[in-house]
């Protein structure tokens, strides 16, 4: 028989994570749920050519991460819902200007700061220098202290169980997660540095969730805060470049992050 429908059996790939992401970004989380929120979700699934019978899954999934108490590390827990619209910040867009970075470099200052950085392989890129432009999927503020948040679709197995933080720390690992979120909170902390009158990292930076839908609310939440000296070390090397010239330097424009 056809395993029940829920989120574990929502199709995978690209365009059942784009669908996900596009909830997330256009929904109201303090008001979202009811026929309002599932008639919204009806209206994605058929506009990205899905059957809407996964509205009831999507729905129970969407209100089911709302909900979910997320551990700062600091004062109370935060749930999405908790968040009024003058908190946050959708799909941020930033643009961070490098000097000639190498992946030694890189490598290197990522590995001595960071243990999943430190447990994984070394980074390998051509030598880059430009500009690099990217997208956060969620800032937001939260008692004072500033946070960034990614979704993420990855399908890592069928129960909740394979959404532990080990598997999620693996995840992470294997897609090169780490550098992603430690990208992203340099360009948090220069957004910070710039609006915030009096920013301090230590008493204002936050840190960082990643949020792997599918295992949510039991398990699909990795929350790390990345250290003073890793954030500062990337933009002393975003503002310098490494130090040693490389063979094979490529200048760009515009990279995605």
């Amino acid at each position: 028989p056809a395993p029940q429908p829920s989120i574990f059996t929502f199709p995978k790939g690209a365009r059942p994570g784009t669908l996900l992401h596009s909830l997330f970004e256009t929904i109201d989380f303090q008001s979202a749920g009811g026929n309002s929120l599932a008639e919204h979700i009806a209206s994605l699934l058929l506009q990205d050519g899905f059957d809407e019978s996964w509205a009831p899954v999507l729905q129970q999934q969407v209100e089911a991460v709302l909900d979910t108490p997320l551990e700062t590390g600091f004062g109370e827990p935060v749930r999405l819902r908790d968040l009024a619209p003058e908190r946050k910040q959708v799909e941020l867009e930033f643009f961070l200007p490098m000097g000639r970075v190498t992946a030694p470099a890189l490598t290197a200052l990522c590995q001595q700061h960071d243990p999943l950085s430190r447990g994984n392989k070394p980074l390998s890129f051509a030598t880059v220098q430009g500009m690099l432009k990217g997208f956060i999927d969620l800032v937001f503020e939260w008692q004072g202290r500033w946070y960034l948040l990614d979704y993420k679709s990855n399908h890592l197995g069928l129960s909740p169980a394979d959404y532990s933080r080990p598997a999620l720390e693996r995840a992470m690992a294997e897609h090169r997660y780490d550098l992603q979120y430690q990208l992203y909170s340099l360009a948090l902390h220069r957004l910070l540095t710039l609006r915030l009158p009096g920013y301090d990292f230590e008493q204002h930076f936050g840190g960082v969730f990643y949020l792997f839908l599918r295992g949510m609310p039991q398990g699909g939440i990795f929350h790390t805060r990345p250290s003073r000296e890793l954030v500062l070390g990337l933009d002393k090397l975003f503002r310098e470049g490494s130090e040693l010239p490389a063979a094979g330097s490529q200048a760009f424009n515009e990279v995605e992050a």
